[in-house]
């Protein structure tokens, strides 16, 4: 009995040992790589943040989440042409998304291109992003 379950105990460690040394996937490098940007970004570090985004669209190109944080690095970096770029990937991959919208239309507004700001803008509020309301009224009337 005792031999059993030192057998069942050494299996079920070779188990996890060989699962944990498995190389991560795509799917999961994107993560990792999105992730470890947020972090970049909460700490004021945008160009960090912004490679470790277009890391995570390397292993996986149809991350809108990664489009959009990069999106948001470049606004911050004042690249709003770019941004704008990144912004629209973001809404081509999830166009349910109202903040890719928002901040699009934001960028558009930056740049002087009112009318595409505005239409982004109440698409925005259409899809329930509530600032963009305050934006249309303080941007497109």
């Amino acid at each position: 009995m005792k031999k059993i379950f030192l057998s069942t105990v050494f299996l079920l460690l070779s188990i996890l040992s060989f699962a944990q040394n498995q190389p991560k996937s795509r799917e999961e490098e994107s993560v990792s790589s999105l992730e470890q940007g947020i972090l970049k970004a909460d700490n004021g570090d945008w160009k960090g943040a912004l490679n470790d985004y277009a890391n995570a669209i390397a292993y996986n190109p149809k991350n809108a989440s990664a489009y959009y944080r990069c999106g948001i690095a470049r606004e911050n970096l004042k690249d709003y042409r770019n941004a704008i770029v990144d912004f629209s990937k973001a809404i081509y991959y999830n166009n349910s998304d109202g903040a890719s919208f928002y901040e699009r239309g934001i960028c558009y507004y930056t740049i002087g291109n009112k009318e595409k700001c505005c239409q982004d803008l109440v698409k925005s509020s259409g899809l329930g992003n509530n600032d963009a309301n305050l934006a249309i009224q303080n941007y497109c009337n």
